[in-house]
């Protein structure tokens, strides 16, 4: 099962309206949330399919990628937690900068 807490949904709608802003273009902006939602519903089945976060070091704390941007998430009892949508560009200092 897929859970989004309340931080990754901003995220996810924070970084879509970033591509609207930056394309001009809200078409591609869905497209790209739509990308997103389609790459974690794997997870549900494979939920440690996903890299280790580096810069946490933690096993539970996972990221895929979606183009340039990082889905990161929790592995809790086979449930999958998306705690937040960054750009690859940013490093993660702490699980509280996520």
């Amino acid at each position: 099962m897929i859970k989004w807490s309340n931080r990754g949904t901003l995220r996810l709608r924070q970084c879509r309206d970033y591509i609207a802003t930056e394309s001009c273009d809200w078409a591609t902006a869905w497209r790209w949330e739509d990308k997103v939602l389609e790459s974690v519903e794997h997870l549900s089945d494979f939920p440690e399919s996903g890299v280790v976060v580096r810069e946490l070091c933690r096993n539970d704390i996972r990221q895929i990628l979606v183009g340039d941007y990082r889905i990161i998430y929790r592995v809790k009892a086979q449930q999958c937690e998306i705690i937040s949508v960054r750009h690859s560009r940013f490093l993660i200092s702490s699980i509280h900068s996520l």
